[in-house]
Formats: structure tokens, sequence, C-alpha cells
């Protein structure tokens, strides 16, 4: 009973460092974000508006860009504790409850990776370690840029966790879990971390391989990788299939390279809190928001001594996993340097598939940090400083809470005005949405005021839109949804988000019947072969005199395998962890 009572109350103190970290964005509870938090309240409110007004599957995006992917656009939440928690409040309130619950669990998973399997026994250094990667800045910039597809990063001391879980146990069940945490980044918008998840699960079993001189770690290292992607099929073969289409145009500016992190760039980094007030380097190629991770002179001073400690402790015990971190930890840092030469990581892994996505490197100092952390604390364990006597014990935990808090008064700092636009009194109508699409006035996608999530919500599309990952532009503003050539008559046309249907009266001819959308594939028609044309708006050629009620119809491509994928790892899975419990 009084270990229950210890994990509860060390989950509760998990949550009240959340809370108080992230409490500026609850200073004004139901009010909009800045910067790009219009595009990504309009992402959740898009999924929110097909599911709930309409009782559809998110599919397809009518409200945006003249018609784009939804479910296929990688940065799309499919899974989120902000879907049912609008139940019971405003999607802008429900955004920062979620932000708040991804903390909390960052913490607690933190907690685990660090208790479970560096041997941390001391709560005030599992505290300082965990506040040290879930307080850290980096993330936390991300959100106030209004980048909700960081959030996943707090599964990552979840995936650590489990994947050690099986290399001490030699067992599926922790690679299993571990791969349905990989899913879980990518079912919630979080492609941008799931690289870093592949690449941590890739150092850490080639080096468990190494020093137990057995191929059975990398056996687990590439179960885990190849069930987190069979998992996520449903989601990632369709986004697969939108990235490598024709129809796919990418607006982000092209990179100057070298990308690279200079040595002063990266003090600045990890050292400076006040790094997003500052002029930019001339090397430096982004905002400061794509490499700011303060973790302050403290932690960065444990890391560099644990690294050198457990790189010549050979010998202490478990030093398979202190090496491991150790190694992916300097792995992870000369990463985020970025193009420094041809030979540096960051410029090989931009010839790797999927790494080859990932464009900017300085993200890799989440991984840095995690692994950073992880590695003091196996250290610290090593060295017994968990069980010193006395005085030493109660230094030791003053300063471990001092600089944790140090850690979450600094970075707090980066929420205060992100949610400071003014609320929107709109809700979702359950099963009554219009059945007429409706351009919207505004057109400056840029303006203060959530533009395209305020037109969204007041059932209006949002044309010309702020998105880096577009469809190429076929769709015409200012023609109806459903348009004919002349030959043919449009009676009437009724919208929902993935099905218009249309009643048409031919004529004495053959007549072009299109839809007034941008064109991916996956639209299909019950009037004929649904096909786009080079100069314009895809849709079907009628027959003469083809008359009758029909529709025009979208499912990603790619959807089906990805889901008999899913449902084929799922019970392959279940049969491989039955014969095991069968064999115990």
């Amino acid at each position: 009973m009084r270990g229950a009572w210890s994990r509860v109350g060390r989950v509760a103190l998990y949550g009240a460092a959340s809370l108080a970290f992230c409490a500026p964005l609850f200073a004004q509870p139901t009010a909009l974000g800045v910067y790009d938090w219009d595009q990504h309240l309009f992402y959740y409110g898009a999924v929110l508006k097909s599911v709930v007004e309409y009782g559809q599957l998110p599919f397809w995006n009518p409200w945006y860009c003249g018609g784009n992917v939804l479910w296929q656009n990688p940065q799309i939440a499919l899974f989120s504790p902000a879907y049912p928690l609008t139940a019971l409040m405003p999607l802008a309130l429900a955004m920062k409850v979620n932000i708040l619950l991804h903390y909390w669990a960052g913490f607690i998973g933190m907690h685990l990776l660090l208790s479970r399997i560096a041997g941390v026994r001391s709560l005030p250094i599992v505290f300082f370690l965990a506040t040290m990667f879930t307080a850290s800045g980096a993330v936390a910039i991300h959100l106030l840029a209004g980048h909700s597809v960081f959030l996943p990063a707090f599964y990552l001391p979840f995936l650590l966790y489990f994947f050690f879980r099986c290399i001490q146990t030699g067992t599926l069940h922790g690679a299993l879990a571990g791969g349905a945490v990989m899913a879980l980044m990518v079912y919630n918008g979080g492609t941008h971390i799931l690289p870093m998840a592949v690449a941590a699960i890739v150092l850490l079993s080639a080096m468990a391989s190494a020093m137990l001189r057995r191929w059975r770690p990398l056996v687990l290292g590439a179960a885990c990788c190849v069930a987190g992607l069979a998992y996520s099929a449903p989601k990632l073969l369709p986004v697969v299939s939108f990235v490598q289409s024709e129809q796919f145009w990418d607006t982000r500016p092209e990179i100057q390279r070298p990308d690279r992190t200079t040595l002063e760039m990266a003090s600045r980094i990890y050292l400076d809190p006040y790094q997003m007030s500052r002029a930019k380097f001339p090397e430096q190629r982004h905002g400061w928001h794509e490499y700011g991770n303060y973790i302050g002179e403290f932690a960065a001073l444990l890391v560099a001594a644990a690294l050198l400690w457990t790189f010549g402790a050979r010998g202490a015990p478990g030093y398979g996993i202190g090496l491991a971190l150790a190694v992916s930890t300097t792995a992870f840092f000369v990463w985020s340097l970025g193009e420094f030469s041809r030979f540096a990581p960051a410029a090989l892994a931009a010839h790797v598939p999927l790494f080859s996505s990932f464009r900017i490197p300085s993200r890799y100092s989440i991984a840095f940090v995690l692994c950073g952390a992880a590695t003091v604390g196996w250290a610290a364990r090593a060295m017994a400083l968990d069980a010193l006597p006395g005085r030493a014990r109660v230094f030791v935990t003053l300063v471990c809470v001092g600089a944790s808090l140090h850690l979450i008064a600094r970075n707090r700092v980066l929420f205060e005005g992100v949610f400071s636009e003014p609320p929107l009194s709109a809700t979702f109508k359950p099963m009554a949405g219009p059945t007429e699409l409706v351009p919207s006035e505004e057109t400056n996608a840029y303006r203060g005021g959530s533009p395209m999530f305020t037109a969204l919500m007041n059932d209006r599309a949002f044309d010309v839109c702020y998105e880096s990952l577009q469809l190429r532009h076929t769709a015409a503003s200012g023609q109806p949804l459903v348009v004919s050539d002349g030959h043919a008559r449009i009676e009437s046309t009724v919208f929902s988000p993935n099905r218009i249907d249309f009643t048409v009266v031919g004529g004495t001819e053959a007549s072009r019947v299109s839809l007034n959308q941008n064109y991916a594939a996956g639209w299909r028609s019950t009037a004929g072969a649904f096909t786009p044309t080079p100069e314009g708006m895809p849709g079907v050629t009628l027959a003469p005199g083809q008359t009758g009620r029909f529709s025009f119809t979208f499912v990603p491509p790619g959807l089906w395998w990805g889901v008999g994928i899913f449902a084929a790892a799922a019970a392959l899975s279940a049969f491989a962890l039955r014969r095991r419990q069968a064999e115990r």
C-alpha cells in the first residue's frame, strides 16, 4: 500500500511540475495563438469538423488551399487528447490541456527511464534529470512558434524505456511496445520526431550488440522499427503516396548550404536563456526557434562530465547501458551540429530515405539532451551519488531542486503571450455541417486574429492559404464546387468533406463535369472515370444524355494497404507474444 501511495505521489509531483511550467498558457484560457498556431489549430479543427459535423473520417480538407489532403498530410494529428477534450471545452483550451498532458507524460517517461533503466534511486536526482529533458528549451520554443507537431518528442523516453527493457529481458515485449510508441508519434502528427526515434534505436541496438557480441539486440532493434512502421502503416503509406505523387507541391524555401551549427552558436543554444531575442549569426540558416534548447551551464557541465567518466568507466556495473547512452549522446550532439563536413552525420543522413526528409539537423538537439540526461543518470548511479549519507544527500537534494526550479522558471517564460489572440465563440455542430462550401472573403493568411481558423469555425473555406505541403493548384476561385462545360446542366450539389453529390441533366452531346478542388489521386466518381486535365480542374466525361444523381468521393491512396499491413502486424505480434508466453 505504501508503494502505491509513493507512486501516486510521484505522478502528482510531475503533474505539479507540468502545471507550473505550462501555467502561462492558461493566462487567457480560451484565447487563440500567435505565429503558426493559426495553422495548427486549423489542422485540428479540420479533423474535428469532418468527424463531428459530417460523421466522416478526416480524409480530405476542402476548406484549405482550394482543397488539400488531410489524412495524408504528415503534420495532421489523427489521435490526440485534444479531440475528446473538445466535448467539454473550446478547441483552443483543449490544445492547452493537451500540451500540459504531454509535458506530464514526458516527466513520467523520464522517471521510468532514469529509475528503472539507469537505476537511479534518488528522487531529487531523477526529478532534476527528468526536468532537464522535459523542461528544456527545444520543445517549448517550437510550441512558442506554434509547432504542435513536436509534442510527440515527449514519447521518446517511453521508447527508450521499452527498448532497454527488451534488451534486458531478451524478449519481444519491449520491442513491440516501442514500436507502438513509434506508431503513436506518427498518428499524432510527429513525423518530425520519427527520424530521431529510429536513429536512437539503431544506435542503441548497434552498441548493445557490440558490447554483448550477440546479434539479438540488433534483431530486437529491427523488430522495434519494423513494428513501428507496420503499426503506423494506415497513416504512413498514404503520406508516402502523397509526397511522392506528381501533384505534391513543397512550398518550403530551399535551405542555403551548408546548414551547420558553429561552436559559438552551440554555446548560445544550450547556455543562453535569452537566445530568442538575440541577433542571428552569419552562419545561421533559420530562426532561433529551430536551434534553441536552453538547459543551462549546470546541466551542460554534468553531461560533459558524465560522458568523460562513462567512456573511462569500463567494468562498472551495467557498463553496457552507460556506454550505449554515452555513444548515442555524442552521436546526436555531432549530428545536431549539421553539415560541418561532407562526412558529418547530418550530411550523410541527407542521402538516406526518411532522414533525408528531416531537413534541419539542429533539431537533433532534442535527442541529444534526452540521451545526455539518461547518461548523467547512469553515471550518478554507477558512482553511487544517489546513495550518499547525511549532509551530502541533503546538499545533492538542494542542488537538484534548485536546478530544476531554475530550468522551469527560465523556459516557462517562452509560453508567455503565446495564446493572446481574441477567442472565438463559434463551436462545432454535431452532424449539422453546412451542405454548401462557401469561400472566405479574407485572403491574407498572415494577418493577426487567426484568419484561417476563424474562417473554418465560421464555415468558410480559406483558399489563399499558408501551407508548406500542398497540392498543385487546379481549383478556380469564384467558380461553383461542381462545374459543367455547358453541354450538361447541374441541378443541385450537396457538399460534405469526402463526398460531393450532384444531380446532372445530360445534353445531346458528351459533356465534362468538373470538381472545383485541387486534384489528388484518390478521387473517384460514380458518373464515370475521374480524370485530371492538364489545363484545369479534374472531373468526369458524361455520355450524351447521361442524367442522374452522382457523386465525387475521396479515399487516400494506400489506406487499405496500410490497414492490411497493420492488421497483419497486429496478428503476428499477438501470435509471437502468445507463443512466448506458452514457452514459459
